[in-house]
């Protein structure tokens, strides 16, 4: 099967539809069955390497990160699986990013880069800003979904990775698991958008350029109070 097959297949499988279903919609697709150029057999071998693949790798990254625990004794790491022993989430962070997250992690960045690896698994990164304006990563993880059950998880092992200190704010894209995930575990937290999502939001709304632009300036400027409350 070529890539985009796969990969269409996989998130039509993820969605809970049958794989002979998702045949019949990707031959009407293609205009018919003589125009797929893999059979149903060849979609379940699809699968069945994926799984195999992802498993291979997933023990390989749990291997990698016990021995470098064996380096640095404050790395903290966390996985669980699915009914079928399959990788679900893998979260991490080291020694490093637990001091950084003790001095700057009062704002959390909870981001989710979608499906740019190898494994089209979204790759979460929590991070913040330190006192030179640099970002510093406090962890990461890799999912294979974005259910609530998922970030509820990882929100947890965030937490107590980092001693269980909460931070104050919390800035995301507005996902709905993620707010149902920031209210469970760090439900006195201020959650916010992101400023690229607060300024699309203006400029969908708000058709003066002008505004949009003095907005951005007031959002992402670096001012004293009293002069922000003047612009």
């Amino acid at each position: 099967m070529a890539e985009a097959d796969a990969s269409q297949m996989n998130n039509m499988k993820d969605a809970g539809i049958s794989i002979p279903h998702i045949y019949a919609m990707l031959a009407n697709q293609a205009g018919g069955y003589e125009n797929v150029n893999y059979t149903l057999r060849n979609m379940y071998n699809e699968i069945a390497r994926r799984r195999r693949h992802v498993l291979g790798d997933a023990r390989a990254a749990l291997r990698y990160l016990k021995n470098q625990k064996a380096e640095d004794t404050s790395l903290y790491y966390e996985h669980i699986v699915n009914a079928k022993g399959v990788l679900r989430a893998l979260f991490w962070c080291d020694g490093r990013s637990q001091l950084d997250y003790g001095v700057f992690g009062d704002v959390l960045a909870f981001d989710v880069t979608y499906k740019k690896n190898k494994y089209l698994c979204p790759v979460v990164v929590f991070s913040g800003v330190n006192h030179h304006n640099q970002i510093v990563v406090f962890g990461s993880a890799l999912v294979t979904d974005e259910s609530k059950e998922v970030y509820v998880w990882l929100l947890q092992q965030l937490l107590a990775a980092m001693k269980g200190k909460a931070h104050i704010s919390v800035i995301t894209n507005g996902a709905p698991p993620m707010r149902f995930a920031i209210e469970t575990v760090f439900s006195n937290a201020h959650h916010r958008l992101c400023a690229w999502h607060l300024i699309r939001n203006a400029t969908s709304n708000v058709g003066n350029p002008k505004f949009t632009s003095m907005l951005k300036k007031c959002m992402l400027g670096d001012y004293e109070i009293s002069v922000f409350e003047q612009k």
